[in-house]
């Protein structure tokens, strides 16, 4: 068995092997998607990206990879050479053309689709990790991510796997579906900082006694794996998704910076909002936010406004904690939502704001981004000093944040802002 690049001459002998197994790839069932299935393969042998393993003259698998995308992108063998190496001898292919200092990603059939079994196995092996479901042309899917050794975004995948994965184990019967939102999803999440936003909606009400178990989630696995810096970071709430959309009272698990309780009620503001519904991960079950609303820009408007009011009341003294930098963060945050009505990750918003000269204590937000970008490695006297001080440079920023909310508030009354966000793709790293 020998592995190659895919050629023109291959091209028959390459879609006998794909339309043996069209009825498993979502797309390839008409002869219209097998055509442009040819199209793209023509192409990927043009820039040698298409492999395939021969034994003989006679091909016993395929694969299609990216460079530019650093991923799999279509695997299939025969079903004559199944269970004989094949999809391993491609696999060792393709990951020598991609680059292992980087994320390789592909996506496969879900953990209860029976056509996922051998695909998952065969990526699992070779160190990929589960991450958001998906769907690809209608079909439901899931996305694996192989990570750089020594990776903290591999350490902090795993942990949140391992949560959702009690989680949903916890809650079975109640149609839970969990999503990933927050810094993780806006690529700005700082290990010593940031938080790991989940979002746990329910089709049923959990039970006091789930509750009680969830409650006390975060401090067990601490417990079981004392090392694990990611299990305090989890923050969200657990409820149904009829409360979360209606508001009412039930039974409501909050996990917190300050700690884990059973409530009835469960804040989520608009910011939290759009990045569920623009940039969440599914990690499981059904994917529901086609019931979500989308907040109006005003909605977006009212919740800056009451950020700056918090800013004004308990930033006239700032604590000796590299959580006081955060106000410096918030307010860039703030106003770049108010100007172009999209959500910006923490350390992007500084940076723009320093390209754009918005804050007078330039030396002061540029110390702020770098305590962001580093958190663990700025844990000393220094940087707690000059958290101290920082209440009057807060408050200086905070009169450009009272300036454009004053302006965008005029031009909402005229009528010269529209109220509708328009949630579009938009790359925000």
């Amino acid at each position: 068995m020998k592995v190659e690049y895919g050629v023109i001459q291959d091209i028959d002998s390459w879609m006998t092997l794909v339309e043996e197994g069209r009825w498993s790839f979502p797309g390839l069932e008409t002869p219209e998607g097998l055509d442009e299935h040819r199209a793209v393969v023509l192409k990927f042998m043009g820039k040698k990206q298409a492999i395939c393993a021969k034994e003989g003259n006679e091909i016993a698998g395929v694969m299609l990879f990216s460079r530019g995308h650093n991923m799999i992108c279509c695997l299939a063998v025969s079903p004559a050479y199944r269970r004989r190496g094949v999809a391993s001898l491609l696999m060792d292919e393709a990951l020598r053309n991609l680059d292992r200092t980087k994320e390789i990603t592909v996506t496969t059939f879900r953990s209860n689709d029976e056509k996922g079994s051998a695909p998952r196995a065969l990526y699992e092996k070779y160190g990929f990790l589960e991450d958001a479901l998906v769907e690809e042309m209608g079909y439901p899917n899931q996305k694996y991510i192989l990570y750089p050794a020594d990776s903290e975004k591999k350490e902090r995948a795993m942990a949140i796997h391992k949560m959702v994965g009690r989680i949903s184990g916890i809650l079975q019967g109640c149609t839970p579906s969990v999503y990933l939102y927050g810094s993780s999803v806006l690529n700005d999440f700082r290990l010593g900082w940031s938080d790991i936003d989940i979002l746990v909606l329910t089709g049923k009400q959990m039970s006091e006694e789930q509750a009680q178990r969830l409650v006390g989630l975060r401090g067990e696995m601490l417990e079981e794996e004392p090392g694990n810096l990611y299990y305090r970071s989890f923050e969200g709430g657990m409820l149904t998704l009829d409360a979360f959309l209606s508001g009412k009272k039930e039974r409501i698990v909050y996990w917190g910076t300050s700690g884990e309780q059973i409530t009835d009620t469960y804040m989520f503001d608009s910011f939290g909002r759009v990045e569920l519904i623009q940039y969440g991960d599914l990690l499981y079950g059904r994917d529901i936010r086609s019931q979500l609303k989308a907040p109006a820009f005003s909605d977006l408007y009212a919740d800056v406004e009451r950020h700056y009011k918090t800013i004004r009341r308990y930033a006239q003294k700032t604590e000796r904690s590299i959580y006081s930098f955060g106000w410096m963060l918030d307010i860039p945050r703030c106003i770049y939502t108010l100007r172009t009505g999209r959500i910006i990750a923490k350390t992007r918003a500084a940076e723009w704001a320093l390209e754009n000269r918005l804050c007078s204590d330039a030396d002061v937000l540029a110390y702020a981004l770098e305590v962001r970008r580093g958190p663990i490695a700025h844990n000393d006297e220094y940087t707690f000093d000059y958290a101290e001080k920082l209440a009057e440079s807060v408050q200086r920023f905070a009169d450009v944040l009272e300036k454009e909310l004053y302006a965008k508030s005029t031009k909402l009354q005229a009528g010269e802002v529209s109220d509708e966000l328009r949630l579009l793709p938009e790359y925000i790293e």
